[in-house]
């Protein structure tokens, strides 16, 4: 990214001007190729797994697969419906908050399970440091404060994910097996209920960014440009570096005994990637970056001093 202080570089900026071309293409509104794609392929999975194994249970691959693609579907959305307002990069960062607050409530969940004998949910340590790291920059850098207003304001992902979790209680009180008269048993209730919900929610993590996008007010401009790109590259270098580990991590560990769930996690990991660089393109565009560069510098320097 030091290519705006090396004018003289051509290599660098043809390299930017490469990179906004591919941008340019993947995500003009004329073209969807490459979400549309990938639906595709999570379909194809879907399909597949459910014509060639006969396992239906709730915990099957083939629902593992449905669930990947369902959580697909607001990314796809998105990269269709973003491109039609005025300041995408501040649609951005104005829903941002609302996604990252619903990744703290289902890592919490998961967390929540360490009171549980014998329950791991995925990646224990990465999911401890990605609840830290939500914990800290919704204070920090998207201005989340435990006060009445920002739990009125922030009131729909608080019913979604409350309603989720409701619905993750009442889909394992009607299909699970279990018998309350034996203590395990009722761990191990507890144990399906939060996994469950916490299944939910990060399913539906990008479904308040949808409501605010299909919004009649989506094309107001942002008034602080400085803030919303600052939380725009923060919620990108979170969910890029949880993900990698979320989905690269099991799709490595799975590949062998489950390729079909391998390749869902990758499907969903590479629209994730694609969805992040429609921001990375934007941050890239020499005006843009020129901008963000000085009053980023700016908010540095300042926070340094204090």
């Amino acid at each position: 990214m030091e290519f705006q202080a090396y004018p003289e570089a051509g290599r660098h900026r043809k390299e930017q001007h490469i990179f906004l071309k591919v941008q340019n293409v993947l995500h003009s509104t004329d073209s969807v190729a490459l979400p549309c794609s990938l639906l595709a392929v999570g379909s194809f999975l879907v399909m597949y797994q459910h014509m060639t194994d006969e396992d239906t249970s709730r915990h099957s691959i083939r629902n593992f697969l449905a669930k990947v693609l369902v959580s697909m579907v607001p990314l796809a959305f998105l990269e269709r419906r973003i491109l039609q307002c005025s300041d995408p990069v501040g649609l951005f960062a104005k829903f941002s908050a609302k996604v990252l607050l619903m990744h703290a409530f289902f890592l919490g969940l998961r967390l929540a399970c360490v009171v549980l004998p014998d329950v791991q949910v995925g990646y224990a340590c990465c999911n401890a440091l990605a609840f830290v790291g939500a914990c800290v920059m919704l204070p920090l850098v998207f201005g989340l404060r435990i006060s009445v207003g920002s739990l009125y304001e922030h009131r729909d992902v608080c019913i979604l994910a409350l309603c989720t979790l409701l619905l993750a209680l009442l889909e394992v009180s009607l299909l699970g097996r279990f018998a309350f008269s034996d203590e395990w048993a009722r761990s191990r209730f507890i144990e399906d209920v939060i996994l469950t919900g916490s299944d939910y929610i990060e399913i539906i993590s990008f479904v308040p960014a949808v409501w605010m996008a299909c919004r009649e007010d989506c094309d107001v401009p942002s008034t602080d440009l400085a803030t919303t790109q600052r939380r725009a590259v923060c919620l990108f270098a979170f969910l890029a570096a949880f993900y990698s580990v979320e989905d690269v991590g099991n799709a490595i560990s799975l590949r062998r005994d489950c390729p079909l769930a391998s390749c869902g996690h990758v499907a969903h990991f590479l629209l994730l990637v694609d969805f992040a660089t429609f921001l990375l393109a934007h941050l890239c565009d020499p005006d843009k970056f020129a901008k963000l560069r000085g009053e980023f510098c700016a908010w540095l320097a300042g926070a340094c001093a204090v």
